[in-house]
């Protein structure tokens, strides 16, 4: 794992933790947690691409570097390396909030707790592309397995307690799992 996994794990284990025993805490803070995450990430991915820009500029690529084409280049090329990552699952994650939340207020907000699609924009973006396509789906499945299990007819179960959790065991099992797995890396584009 990485510096930025164990920052990730970190996050989602701590929002957990509030999720838990800190629930009127998470309410007023979930969105200033969001907006610093994406902030912190962003971060980490400039100063990443500023340290690729040096060892480029440094080496035998230094001198088309400097060139229109050359910045054209190093530019995807940090896109497809580093970028993409969190640039699909932020789309992700800000149409989820969106669209939840027209919903959400359309139905008399019935769907989600109040700070609880921030707590999910929150996974979705941590988790990262590719593995935000098996988040959702999992997401979809655990819940309504475990409400066929234990709940009666009628019953609904609340999503609330699966999105942290579920972000957290997902990102452990890509980073020691499916990373190391050919295909998939090749969902990199």
């Amino acid at each position: 794992m990485d510096f930025l996994s164990y920052g990730i794990v970190a996050i989602l284990a701590v929002t957990l933790f509030l999720q838990i025993f800190r629930r009127a805490f998470l309410k007023r803070a979930i969105r200033l947690i969001c907006l610093g995450v994406f902030v912190a990430v962003v971060g980490y991915w400039t100063y990443i691409s500023v340290l690729q820009y040096q060892a480029f500029g440094s080496g035998p690529l230094g001198y088309t570097l400097h060139t229109t084409e050359g910045i054209r280049w190093f530019f995807g090329y940090v896109r497809l390396h580093y970028w993409n990552t969190h640039l699909i699952s932020l789309i992700a994650s800000v149409l989820l909030i969106l669209i939840g939340e027209y919903f959400h207020k359309k139905k008399g907000k019935v769907f989600f707790e109040d700070e609880e699609l921030y707590v999910a924009a929150l996974g979705i973006f941590l988790v990262g592309y590719p593995a935000l396509f098996a988040y959702i789906l999992l997401m979809l499945l655990l819940p309504a397995i475990a409400s066929a299990m234990f709940l009666k007819k009628g019953e609904r179960m609340p999503l609330y307690y699966f999105w942290m959790p579920l972000a957290i065991i997902l990102i452990l099992l890509v980073q020691f799992w499916g990373a190391n797995q050919a295909w998939w890396n090749s969902f990199r584009f």
